[in-house]
This record gives C-alpha cells, sequence and structure tokens, in this order.
C-alpha cells in the first residue's frame, strides 16, 4: 500500500482520474481463527477492548476471481445516484479499479475458502510498516473512550 491514510489516498487518485465517480477497492480476506505466532501485537493496554486487532492477522487469502467477488467502494457523491452494498447501480462518470500496490482492503473475518491450510494461505505483514502510527492513532481514540486498559 502506498499510503498512510484515505485523504493521502484520494489526493493521489482523484487528480490523475478527475472523471471518476467510483473508485473500487479490492477486498482482501484475513481469516480471524489464523493468529500471528509470535503475538507481538497481543497489547495489554488493548486486552478487554471489543473487536478485532487487525495488526494480529497476517495470513490472507488469494481472492478466489472466477466467482463474484466484491468490492468496496469510495465514491463521489456528486456522481453517484444510487448504490447497493457493494456496487453502484445509477452514476455519472467513470469507474476505476485500484491497482493492489496502491491500495486494498483488509477485511479479518470467517474465511471465504475455509478449506484452505495455513500453508496455503499468504502471509501478508505489509501493515505492520504502519505499525507505529496505527498504534498511536488506535490509543488515543481507546483513551478518550474510555476502553485503554492501564499495563499494571
Amino acid at each position: 500500500y502506498k499510503h498512510d491514510n484515505l485523504t493521502s489516498l484520494m489526493d493521489t487518485l482523484q487528480p490523475q482520474h478527475p472523471d471518476v465517480g467510483v473508485f473500487q477497492i479490492e477486498n482482501h480476506i484475513f481469516p480471524k481463527n489464523h493468529f500471528e505466532p509470535s503475538g507481538k501485537f497481543h497489547l495489554p493496554q488493548w486486552r478487554g477492548v471489543p473487536g478485532i486487532n487487525i495488526l494480529e492477522h497476517i495470513y490472507r487469502e488469494d481472492p478466489a476471481r472466477n466467482i463474484y467477488h466484491p468490492y468496496k467502494m469510495i465514491v463521489q457523491p456528486r456522481m453517484v445516484e444510487q448504490t447497493s452494498v457493494h456496487e453502484v447501480l445509477k452514476y455519472f462518470g467513470q469507474t476505476y479499479r485500484v491497482p493492489l500496490e496502491v491500495c486494498r482492503l483488509i477485511h479479518v473475518r470467517v474465511a471465504l475458502r475455509g478449506s484452505l491450510t495455513l500453508e496455503q494461505l499468504n502471509v501478508d505483514k505489509r501493515l505492520w510498516d504502519f505499525q507505529e502510527k496505527l498504534i498511536s492513532n488506535v490509543d488515543k481514540v481507546l483513551g478518550k473512550l474510555g476502553f485503554l486498559m492501564s499495563e499494571n
């Protein structure tokens, strides 16, 4: 991924593609039952926080592109009239599939291809390149919400 935030991504994409009303981002599944083995991101201050720590999930499924493969969307509201969950039904302008090396969506959930073994999954630690900023920002939000645990 080339950007560490949505604003930076869109500041790059929009001038390059001014006629695009729908940017499609490929969804990548990281099965929630497989964890990074060292536990380096099992952070004590996040103990008890509801949800999933995406830094703990490094095993990625290859998308089954031969079947329906939904994308997530970033839309220009003035260029879109009607959407469903994964597709734009009525729009003005063009659509653009953002290349994987620019952006991809990390989706930690139940495996779509549940028959795959751990060895058949890809190790993807790219998110770790953003760990310092990500952990700091999450800690700030959790602190404001009263979820941050003391390390005692």
